[in-house]
């Protein structure tokens, strides 16, 4: 099986399928809000891999477990966010936001993959190197400017911990932000930014661009320093880093605390 096409395949379907949308409308008022663009990217995914005869268990941001398609593969996982950033997807702000999913194989993020919304690039990676629009990339080891490290910090308890623990580093050679999400993440990968935090546990719906940056020749870990591991449902922490003195700067800060509940 080419996975590389299959998931870009579920990734230009998706974001096909949301220009078809002639109004985004909000379906609940909860912090993790849902729209109709979000079960309609969530579809899209769905029915490519139905129509294209994959077998593979599924696991959504829109599901509430784990759905079998085409009768189901424990071994073949799909690990999928319909739309990351949802919030500023329904103001119009698409240009940070992206459709992401990963496949696990044997429990192992062989393949991963990020699209950009807005213009239609796709980042992703296979088993050893990561690409944007089929051209290999790879971190560059010399970036202009100071080293910018993104959090995305939307209510207090993210705040607290999220400057609270890094904003130290400004007084070094480091600008902090309070925005991002998977897109900006891999853009790691490209030398957009440096690093990337995930300050609150969450599921691995949100590490797509960790693996793909990883694969270019990042570093990536919870922030007690730990190896990620890839259990659809475990919530974990994400450190995202371009490279190891940028890394150690971010853990220091954060490895003697325990945020991962």
């Amino acid at each position: 099986m080419n996975w590389i096409n299959v998931g870009i395949g579920c990734i230009e379907s998706a974001i096909k399928e949301l220009k078809e949308i002639k109004e985004v409308k909000a379906l609940n008022s909860e912090i993790n809000i849902q729209t109709n663009a979000d079960l309609v990217s969530n579809k899209a995914i769905i029915n490519f891999l139905k129509d294209n005869k994959i077998k593979c268990n599924v696991f959504s941001e829109e599901e509430k477990g784990a759905l079998k398609i085409n009768g189901g593969n424990e071994r073949i996982i799909f690990v999928v966010d319909p739309i990351d950033n949802t919030h500023l997807y329904l103001r119009g702000e698409i240009s940070f936001c992206s459709v992401a999913l990963m496949i696990l194989v044997n429990g192992v993020p062989e393949y991963s993959f990020v699209g950009d919304i807005s213009n239609e690039d796709i980042y992703y990676c296979d088993k050893s190197f990561a690409y944007k629009n089929e051209k290999r990339i790879r971190i560059s080891s010399k970036i202009q400017g100071r080293n910018i490290i993104l959090g995305w910090a939307p209510y207090k308890l993210r705040i607290e911990r999220l400057f609270g623990n890094l904003s130290d580093l400004t007084e070094d050679n480091y600008y902090l932000y309070n925005f991002g999400g998977q897109l900006q993440a891999v853009k790691i990968a490209t030398g957009n930014y440096d690093a990337y935090v995930e300050i609150r546990a969450e599921t691995l719906n949100e590490f797509c661009g960790a693996v793909i940056v990883e694969r270019s020749g990042g570093i990536v870990s919870t922030a007690k320093g730990e190896k990620i591991i890839y259990e659809p449902k475990k919530k974990q922490t994400l450190i995202i880093a371009r490279n190891k003195k940028i890394y150690n700067a971010i853990l220091n800060k954060l490895k003697d605390k325990n945020y991962e509940n």
